[in-house]
């Protein structure tokens, strides 16, 4: 079962039936927002990219060229068609990988076709007892971005995982920073959209970590 909506003024077809969760991630409406806002004349790599919503607005706001990946073909597909529809497939492409992999192979490669990557992958973990495991998933994708990226280039990362703690995810983009041999300059710390609202006495209901960074 698809439908169609729009948001941010891009269209979309959405899965409400296959798709992850709703088949469409609402709460970072405004993040997303915030990516197109900088993305102009950016070479873009939308990693874990779903329906390819980042990556829209990357394109929409102006980049040069985006990458949308995800490990699903029908994910890359959905991409795809929603680039088309929203006549952005001459900007934006999909691309089926293991984004782990993928970052690993432009980094032996001595890649430098990216200048702002986007990092949204699913939850890492859904308990307390894997948030080690996790925190080492975090690492990796972030310590190889940011590798890939030149001096200048942008991040934007986060974690949907409410185990994934502000402070844990902070601290490990500090050792990432520290093992990339890279500065971190924060353009903006995001959260969830407020129609996804943070209830102080429901502690599960802060789980969204966004952060743009400039890589120096």
């Amino acid at each position: 079962v698809t439908t169609e909506i729009v948001e941010n003024g891009i269209e979309y077809t959405v899965d409400v039936e296959n798709g992850q969760k709703t088949g469409f991630f609402l709460d970072q409406k405004y993040n997303r927002q915030a990516i197109a806002k900088i993305a102009k004349g950016k070479h873009v790599l939308d990693c874990f990219t779903h329906t390819g919503s980042f990556a829209l607005n990357a394109a929409k706001g102006g980049a040069a060229s985006v990458t949308a990946v995800d490990i699903s073909a029908e994910a890359v597909q959905m991409a795809e068609h929603n680039a088309a529809i929203n006549d952005c497939s001459d900007v934006m492409h999909g691309l089926q990988a293991n984004v782990f992999d993928l970052l690993s192979d432009l980094y032996n490669k001595h890649s430098r076709e990216y200048d702002f990557i986007i990092l949204d992958p699913p939850a890492f973990t859904k308990s307390g007892s894997t948030v080690k495991n996790a925190i080492r998933g975090y690492k990796e994708i972030n310590l190889k971005a940011m590798k890939l990226l030149p001096r200048g280039g942008y991040l934007a990362t986060c974690s949907c995982s409410h185990f994934m703690k502000e402070e844990l995810f902070v601290k490990m983009l500090q050792d990432a920073a520290h093992d990339a041999n890279v500065s971190l300059r924060q353009i903006e710390a995001r959260q969830q959209s407020p129609d996804h609202p943070i209830l102080w006495q429901v502690p599960e209901t802060n789980y969204l970590k966004f952060y743009i960074f400039q890589v120096v």
